[in-house]
């Protein structure tokens, strides 16, 4: 499938090329980027960071998963805006005013280059891949997979075994804590591989919601709207069971 780059694709693109010429020509001037480029490369917080984004851009599901040594997270945000892309192609920047969040359209990106050197990036208007000597400036892909209208798709080659294995940790740690999902403000389902961890509104007037893990097993946390002094707020039910009394 071929893709035509947007409008703002080029400028942008030349942008990033200038600054990185500068650098280039000006080792002092690059050392700084350089040292904390490296200071976000952990495979360990690839996948929070690429879930706060998702958050960010409005997402209310997600998914990560390793097929065959590829990492692929995706999410039915929206897509990227001029303003958004450009902030993605600068380094320790954010065009969030607020700063609640640096994220993938800032620093939060980088990190996904300690899975690999190449990171792609396909949305419904852009196909463009980041190469880690130049982790800013994006080259733009002639060809890809057709993909959902309302699908974010980030794609990595994982450089090597123990990168892998740290990542698989970080997914394994997810699939267990569902209760995260408690923390995003629009992200409602996240699937894991095989595993999906979901968080819906009951309606019931005494809870407010429900966080859980859904596979063979199905694992439930209902949540208490008004918990009482001293009294734990999370309660579980596993399926074919029956929910843990709330006090009082």
């Amino acid at each position: 499938m071929s893709l035509t780059p947007p409008d703002f694709f080029e400028p942008i693109r030349q942008t990033s090329e200038r600054r990185w010429q500068q650098l280039e020509a000006d080792p002092e001037l690059a050392g700084p980027w350089h040292q904390l480029f490296k200071q976000v490369q952990s495979p360990r917080h690839v996948l929070s960071e690429l879930l706060q984004n998702a958050d960010d851009a409005g997402a209310t599901e997600a998914s990560a998963e390793i097929d065959n040594g590829l990492f692929v997270f995706s999410h039915n945000g929206e897509d990227f805006k001029p303003d958004h892309f450009a902030s993605l192609c600068r380094f320790g920047y954010s065009n969030k005013r607020s700063l609640h969040t640096i994220g993938f359209r800032g620093i939060g990106f980088k990190s996904t280059f300690s899975l690999g050197p190449v990171v792609k990036i396909q949305t419904p208007s852009l196909s463009v891949s980041f190469e880690k000597e130049r982790f800013t400036l994006p080259c733009w892909q002639d060809e890809r997979e057709k993909i959902d209208s309302q699908t974010t798709r980030i794609l990595v080659q994982i450089q090597d075994e123990l990168r892998e294995s740290e990542l698989k940790k970080n997914l394994a740690e997810w699939q267990q804590s569902p209760v995260s999902l408690l923390f995003f403000r629009s992200l409602r389902k996240l699937r894991i591989n095989s595993h999906e961890l979901y968080w819906e509104h009951l309606g019931f007037p005494r809870f407010g919601g429900q966080v859980g893990r859904r596979n063979a097993m199905t694992t439930r946390l209902l949540i208490d709207d008004q918990p009482k002094p001293c009294t734990p707020a999370v309660h579980t039910a596993a399926k074919g069971g029956s929910c843990c009394p709330l006090p009082g």
